[in-house]
């Protein structure tokens, strides 16, 4: 490994990014790949329908392509002659380019949101995470016909095919399970994610469900001998009061390890250190010898550098029941690994970026290209001598451009860096602005009454803010955020920043509505939510939530209040679990099982009118 030394030495070269091809607009470079002689990067820009083609040998932009909307994701072809980029949100498509001019060939309607694009390595199939229908679609090539569609847990994000091409690796950004079980105070309550694992001969599915308390997988990556799979993830500490953020008391930021062969989950290592966290791990590569790991740390704005054989070698070692040699390590058995935040000494180094939001990243010979989402700029970390400091080239991407309040409130939400020992960032909770899908014991309304995640979404403008509205408003749960949560000191502007981003969020199309409309079940349900009489406390014209507290039958075992705010409806269909404690990952079994609303319905509702007033539900 190499030195590191707390003086970060750098140095910085301005570098050319094309003449004229740019306009003064955010770039957002997000998701980077390369083709196999590593003499071409290409960087996808979220903010702006563009893929730039940078040639690695003079840093510099050669071509741009530009896309249809918002790309989503790319994936070269086997032979890299075609580049796929998916691009949309409720209106999508996945597009063919010709790589060497940036000619369209051909395009197809895609999915709700499409992403996590990935090509066999017979160049005969591609693979697209359609993250808000949790499907995945195989299309056949260069025909680009739809031949199979592959059923996920929630919210798929990334998709791999190993080398063999017999397998096929799908991340599920958020659990989907209930939070608490209301008649047994004892049970346990587990909350994870899952990686997906698809047999491509016969479809056949194996799940590898997580450590407890895993969200957040934005990434992955394979090791070049085809054995491992490493996810990056955040590993919350939910079942504990947020007292404190110390040793990782609330939050973690871990990697996973898969092995392939096995189909079998072997660790997770956490990529903090005892008194620093490393906050929201996204991207991840593998050096072309896979001796090292690399995983981009968003909030810490950092790379974190990771010697794969020794780490390996210690887990299995652990997993055989071999007693560890080392004094630092608290991991005596291979389950204490999660909570270990010394498993990683001398095996790992932090490295300081220039800029912040590092977000996808790809390894190329004995350089790692980083992108720097806030910056619309390239790090490119070149490790020339493992005793020595790595040197850091910055590329730009496009001009640079002063950040306006929304933008700023942006880079603030995903900032670790303002928080005490840089544990997790707003975002670590409400990834978008929405949820995690945990549940967690905040101390606003007395420790052990533990409360799902709210999404954020239009939480300025339906005041209180809070399960049991203690915040008057979300402006001042913004401020109390900080003390209580982030315990650190509120800074007035930086927090108007943030209203400023949460202001401006939008709501996505749900994937329920069919040519942009209700559907016909929808409509019916529609004419059911007036009957059963929802509107009273969920009125239409003001984001569904009439911002009043009620009692609506909810309260279990741990609960000191039984009146609850009224949340507002819009994008129901992304926000499971449900209700105040996320009992209920079904919408339906909110009105079967929880009879939610039954002391305002005038005759009950039969069994195919729910059907039709969930239908509407989730279609807003």
């Amino acid at each position: 490994m190499f030195t590191f030394q707390k003086t970060f030495l750098f140095s910085v070269f301005v570098l050319a990014f094309g003449s004229g091809l740019f306009a003064e607009t955010y770039k957002g470079p997000l998701e980077l790949t390369a083709t196999a002689d590593g003499k071409n990067l290409l960087v996808m820009m979220y903010d702006s329908p563009e893929v730039a083609v940078i040639n690695t040998d003079d840093n510099k932009i050669v071509r741009t392509i530009i896309t249809a909307s918002q790309p989503n994701g790319i994936a070269l072809s086997a032979d890299e002659k075609t580049l796929f980029v998916a691009s949309g949100n409720y209106r999508s498509k996945v597009q063919a380019f010709n790589f060497a001019d940036g000619k369209l060939i051909k395009e197809v309607v895609g999915g709700h949101s499409p992403c996590g694009l990935s090509v066999s390595p017979d160049g005969k199939k591609l693979y697209v995470c359609n993250r808000f229908n949790s499907t995945v679609s195989e299309y056949e090539l260069p025909e680009f016909k739809l031949a199979r569609t592959f059923k996920t847990i929630r919210e798929p994000r990334k998709s791999l095919v190993t080398q063999d091409g017999k397998s096929l690796f799908v991340t599920n950004f958020l659990p989907n399970d209930p939070n608490n079980f209301p008649d047994d105070e004892a049970a346990v309550i587990d909350v994870a994610c899952e990686v997906q694992i698809y047999n491509l001969a016969d479809g056949e599915v194996t799940n590898i469900r997580l450590t407890n308390g895993s969200h957040s997988l934005h990434s992955l990556a394979i090791s070049p001998d085809g054995k491992y799979v490493y996810v990056s993830q955040i590993l919350a500490r939910f079942p504990l009061p947020t007292t404190q953020l110390e040793r990782g008391w609330i939050n973690t930021n871990g990697l996973c390890i898969i092995d392939v062969e096995k189909k079998k989950w072997l660790n997770t290592v956490l990529l903090d250190d005892i008194d620093r966290g490393a906050a929201n791990p996204w991207g991840v590569a593998v050096s072309p010898d896979g001796k090292q790991i690399y995983v981009a740390l968003a909030g810490t704005h950092e790379l974190c550098v990771i010697d794969s054989e020794p780490m390996l070698k210690k887990l299995h070692d652990l997993a055989d029941g071999k007693v560890l040699a080392d004094s630092y390590s608290v991991s005596k058995t291979a389950d204490l690994v999660p909570d270990d935040l010394a498993f990683l000494v001398g095996m790992k180094k932090r490295i300081p970026l220039v800029g912040a939001g590092a977000r996808e990243l790809c390894a190329i010979g004995n350089s790692v290209y980083v992108g720097m989402y806030y910056n619309d700029t390239i790090n490119k970390v070149t490790f020339t001598n493992p005793a020595t400091t790595p040197k850091i080239d910055v590329l730009p991407v496009g001009p640079a451009v002063e950040l306006d309040d929304i933008r700023a409130g942006d880079k603030h939400w995903n900032d670790a860096a303002l928080c005490f020992q840089q544990w997790l960032s707003c975002a670590s909770c409400h990834p978008e602005g929405r949820m995690d899908a945990l549940n967690w014991d905040l101390l606003n309304d007395e420790m052990g009454t533990p409360k799902n995640a709210k999404s954020l979404l239009y939480s300025l403008q339906t005041p209180p803010a809070m399960w049991h509205g203690v915040r008057k408003t979300a402006n001042i749960a913004v401020r109390t955020g900080f003390q209580f949560i982030l315990f650190a000191v509120p800074d007035e502007p930086k927090c108007m920043q943030i209203e400023a981003f949460l202001t401006d969020m939008k709501h996505l199309d749900s994937p329920y509505l069919v040519d942009g409309k209700l559907s016909e079940k929808a409509e019916r349900g529609k004419v059911v939510f007036a009957a059963a009489k929802c509107t009273e406390c969920h009125p239409e014209n003001n984001f569904f939530t009439d911002q009043k507290l009620h009692d609506v039958g909810s309260r279990v075992y741990f609960d000191r209040k039984s009146e609850f705010d009224t949340p507002s409806l819009i994008e129901t269909w992304r926000t499971a679990p449900y209700m105040h404690d996320g009992r209920f990952v079904d919408m339906k079994d909110v009105f079967t099982k929880g009879r939610h609303g039954e002391s305002r319905w005038a005759t009950e509702p039969t069994e195919p009118q729910i059907d039709d007033l969930v239908e509407y539900i989730l279609s807003l």
